[in-house]
């Protein structure tokens, strides 16, 4: 969502004052959403991570309403068919978890407003327009993206600040405590801190942080959504977690992030099969990860390449997260002799990106031959899968969230 078109800036402003009316001009909370490119589910494990954030936004357009509460509208919801409306008081107890399966999406606001009071912020009334242009679900990180936009303009709106990763880890415990989603830190981290043009390596565990330039000439990274929808807090993910907490256990270590070899030796016997595996995964991506950031900075693509698709592998057959469209859509990245004879010319390598059980991969493509990989790739995927390709977007690593006039 570009905001210095005066276009984008305009109608925001019609479509808040819509819904609430005449008044003195608003702001606009903008957050981004991410791709991972690679360290998929080691966050949570104190593990290292290497994402970007990209060209898609949430926006939370906002001003004060002289009232104590918070009106809300979030655009898209009405969209789908949900219910668009929420609003809820400024105190603790005044802003309850709901239940109401069509009105869930509001938990994500309630989760940020109660963070933020925990963390001594005197909330003021205020009316938030939500919309954006990041599909939900497609493994770009729609919930931190959204979470992070509505503390900033939480915090705008009470003319306080915070330190960025303090409002990440408040954004964290939201979807936690409200909308059930055992989430690592990583999504709310480079929503919040990201730089243009760099990958973020976040190491979860001591929460240092490293922006990467990312230098590749004529190639760029790109995503593929399979269109399949997933719901977090009800899929598999929440076991995944609790099999690496178990497995840690085992060890005698705090995460994952501290597990060795020699753990595996000794103590690999009292795990399960499946906890096996996911040990497995973590350790090597880990170890992809590093050297994946190395790779990036130095613009050695075959390598870079070779580590995507090692990726996807052990997600999907070591953590087994993936799903039947993801795995045919990295089986035709591997075919893309349909658009180019010269594969290593095309795409280097793939992976799918994100929580998983749906969602998107993440491709390191040549920049002018994309709109050919995509069709091919939209071919491929109609003859195998009987469904649409969904989003097809060449990614430009962007800026993190912050606050802009919209007059």
């Amino acid at each position: 969502m570009d905001l210095s078109r005066k276009q984008v800036r305009a109608l925001l402003c019609k479509e808040f004052v819509s819904i609430f009316g005449p008044g003195v001009a608003p702001r606009c909370a903008l957050a981004p959403g991410r791709v991972n490119l690679i360290g998929e589910h080691t966050d949570y494990n104190g593990g290292l991570v290497l994402p970007i954030a990209i060209d898609r936004h949430t926006a939370v357009v906002f001003r004060p309403n002289g009232l104590k509460s918070f009106r809300i509208f979030a655009a898209a919801v009405k969209k789908t068919g949900g219910n668009p409306n929420d609003a809820f008081g400024l105190t603790r107890a005044a802003i309850p978890k709901l239940g109401d399966p069509k009105k869930h999406w509001a938990n994500y606001v309630r989760g940020v407003a109660v963070a933020l009071l925990k963390r001594g912020v005197k909330l003021k009334g205020g009316d938030l327009y939500i919309t954006a242009d990041l599909p939900q679900g497609a493994g770009l990180s729609s919930s931190a993206s959204l979470e992070v936009a509505v503390g900033l303009a939480m915090l705008a709106l009470a003319g306080k600040t915070m330190d960025r990763q303090a409002l990440a880890f408040a954004a964290q415990e939201a979807e936690h405590t409200y909308a059930g989603v055992r989430c690592g830190i990583m999504d709310q981290t480079v929503v919040a801190r990201a730089k243009a043009g760099h990958a973020l390596l976040l190491d979860c565990k001591s929460l240092a942080v490293r922006h990467v330039p990312i230098k590749l000439k004529g190639w760029a990274f790109a995503i593929f959504d399979t269109g399949v929808r997933h719901k977090l807090a009800s899929s598999e993910y929440n076991k995944r977690r609790a099999e690496c907490e178990h497995a840690a256990k085992i060890f005698g270590v705090k995460t994952l992030r501290d597990a060795t070899v020699e753990h595996l030796l000794k103590l690999g016997g009292k795990l399960t099969a499946s906890e096996h595996k996911r040990v497995r995964h973590v350790m090597t991506e880990n170890l992809r990860t590093a050297q994946f950031a190395e790779f990036i900075k130095k613009g050695e693509l075959r390598e870079l390449g070779r580590e995507l698709n090692y990726s996807h592998y052990s997600l999907s057959s070591d953590y087994q997260v993936s799903c039947p469209e993801l795995d045919d859509l990295m089986a035709s990245v591997q075919r893309l002799d349909v658009v180019s004879r010269h594969l290593a010319l095309t795409c280097k390598g793939a992976r799918m990106t994100g929580g998983g059980f749906g969602g998107a991969i993440v491709a390191l493509v040549q920049i002018d031959r994309f709109p050919q990989i995509s069709k091919g790739l939209a071919k491929l995927y109609m003859k195998h899968m009987k469904k649409e390709l969904g989003l097809r977007l060449l990614l430009t690593p962007s800026a993190g969230a912050r606050v802009l006039p919209l007059s």
